[in-house]
């Protein structure tokens, strides 16, 4: 033996020959009572106690004071045995419990950490619980009321995103969240046996249904009551969510073509030609072609706006929206599909008009639409303001209007689908029937004709026929609107035979008609007195544009 010490803990050890042998072994006895499963008061004491328990322990502090601790080195262990302190050196290795952090703490050869720190990871877990016990039926277990997962910064080495992924090994398996109540199941969402996204409860954990099924091209709701929405946008189920009538341009009382319209012409329903810049305009309706895909939702027709020569004003139109009201505070959202022949920046604006009387027209939104020749949905995001303060007059409205600026040329622009709904979302163009469509259109304009032939046409077919009345052979005409009109319309009469304005047919003369009473339902009037009246016909259109 070449040392008298042991290695690692330094117990002496006995000699040969040695006297009182067991002076040395109880000496190291001590010691041994000391390190083997060492447990140490604190190690943040300072002050050395007044009155140590036999067999404490403590880790000395740079702070340490004391008669005996003093004279000890910081980071190692100070023995309360037999009534005296005495200094044991921490070594590389050493773990002791620390009695009050309720911890293990192990000395490095520099200085003393905890043990648990030392986990950076645990892999091939066979089983983990937490609060809980884990089993082979559920290996990862946890038992708790709340928990957090938050995503790693930049500036802790991470990408600052968080993304939870869940995978399963077949499109046959599941992968699902299972929700329960007392341990019986009362919800799940997942890819329940196939790749679609289901959704289904349960109101005793036996008995499931169907809820929401998705694929990745359709959605359904197979939900045995159907379905019950608080709103989509801001509007309740089976409420029109678009503000714009006729946004998809099917309609067209008036005419399917306007050449070179004067100003303030109303061509397509509900679209105003404000003005032409100093540029010649046509505006008409045009067909899709069928099956084409550049727009969803199988539109049947657009708007063309075909402008010539170069413009010295604002080329301009316009939809106007009964009520400034329409649009609450918040958010709204403006989108269309837009295309020209060249490219153009088309300017889109939203003004609120408060009518004969009211607040100065004020604006909502304005913005700079670039367009190319490819068909493209713009959605515009407008913030609405308050109205606090304003006067509304009578008449007003809120006007969606898209103009070009001064000094562009030629060009042809294609508008289709256009729709303005409240929310910061745009969501699928709202395609009404055509006959929804132009019901809604005829409360500002309608027309004794057919649908399908012009205003002014010579033609008896949908005419309004009229009764004599008294001696003087007067034809009376009463006429009940389809819909309720925005207000008492302007009237405009036509003779069926020549299509005179202004004129009633009596079996082929021409007769003068005067109106007789006008309201947003009904209008009559009558034509001029005619000997041998039996029967006259008549058309009319009633305009109550704003």
């Amino acid at each position: 033996m070449t040392t008298e010490t042991s290695p690692r803990l330094g117990l002496d050890y006995v000699m040969a020959a040695q006297a009182q042998k067991h002076v040395t072994v109880n000496e190291s006895f001590r010691i041994l009572d000391s390190l083997v499963q060492a447990c140490v008061q604190s190690r943040v004491t300072d002050e050395q106690p007044a009155s140590p328990g036999e067999g404490e322990l403590y880790i000395l502090t740079p702070a340490r004071s004391g008669e005996h601790w003093s004279l000890m080195a910081e980071q190692n262990l100070a023995a309360f045995r037999d009534g005296e302190w005495s200094e044991i050196p921490a070594f590389e290795g050493l773990m002791v419990w620390i009695s009050d952090e309720a911890r293990f703490g192990f000395f490095d050869g520099s200085a003393w950490g905890d043990v648990a720190a030392t986990f950076d990871s645990l892999q091939n877990l066979d089983l983990l619980g937490i609060g809980t016990t884990a089993d082979a039926a559920n290996p990862f277990s946890a038992k708790l009321n709340a928990s957090l997962w938050t995503a790693r910064t930049a500036g802790e080495g991470g990408t600052g995103d968080l993304r939870y992924t869940l995978n399963k090994e077949s499109e046959a398996d599941v992968l699902s969240l299972l929700f329960q109540s007392g341990f019986s199941g009362r919800a799940e969402l997942g890819l329940i046996g196939d790749d679609d996204l289901l959704l289904k409860m349960s109101a005793d954990g036996t008995n499931w249904f169907e809820l929401l099924h998705i694929s990745p091209t359709r959605v359904s709701v197979p939900a045995s009551e159907g379905l019950s929405v608080a709103a989509i946008n801001g509007t309740a189920p089976g409420q029109r969510r678009n503000l714009i009538i006729n946004g998809d341009f099917s309609i067209a009382q008036r005419g399917l073509s306007f050449n070179s319209p004067a100003a303030g012409t109303c061509t397509l329903d509900r679209w105003l030609f404000v003005s032409g810049g100093g540029m010649a305009a046509d505006i008409s309706q045009e067909d899709f072609t069928l099956g084409q895909t550049d727009i969803p939702g199988a539109p049947a027709h657009f708007m063309r706006w075909a402008l010539t020569g170069t413009a010295s004003g604002n080329p301009w139109i316009e939809q106007r929206i009964e009520n400034a009201r329409s649009l609450p505070v918040g958010d709204a959202t403006l989108s269309f599909y837009a295309r020209a022949s060249r490219s153009v920046a088309m300017i889109s604006r939203l003004r609120r008009n408060f009518g004969s009387g009211g607040s100065t027209t004020d604006q909502i939104a304005q913005d700079s639409i670039a367009l190319t020749t490819d068909w493209t949905r713009f959605e515009v995001p407008v913030a609405v303001t308050s109205l606090t303060g304003k006067t509304l007059g009578a008449g007003h409205y809120l006007s969606l209007e898209f103009y070009l600026l001064g000094g562009e040329t030629s060009v042809d622009i294609d508008i289709a689908d256009v729709q303005l709904e409240c929310g910061p979302i745009a969501s699928r163009f709202e395609r009404l029937s055509e006959a929804e469509n132009l019901r809604l259109c005829q409360r500002y304009f309608v027309k004794t004709w057919p649908q399908g032939t012009d205003p002014g046409s010579a033609s008896e077919a949908g005419s309004l026929a009229g009764a004599t009345s008294g001696p003087s052979a007067t034809a009376i005409f009463d006429w009940r609107f389809p819909v309720e009109m925005r207000g008492s319309p302007s009237l405009t009469l036509y003779s069926p035979a020549t299509a005179a304005s202004g004129k009633i047919d009596a079996a082929g003369t021409d007769l003068a008609g005067t109106p007789l009473a006008i309201s947003s339902n009904t209008a009559s009037f009558q034509s001029a007195p005619h000997s041998g009246l039996v029967l006259a016909r008549a058309h009319a259109t009633a305009n109550a544009e704003l």
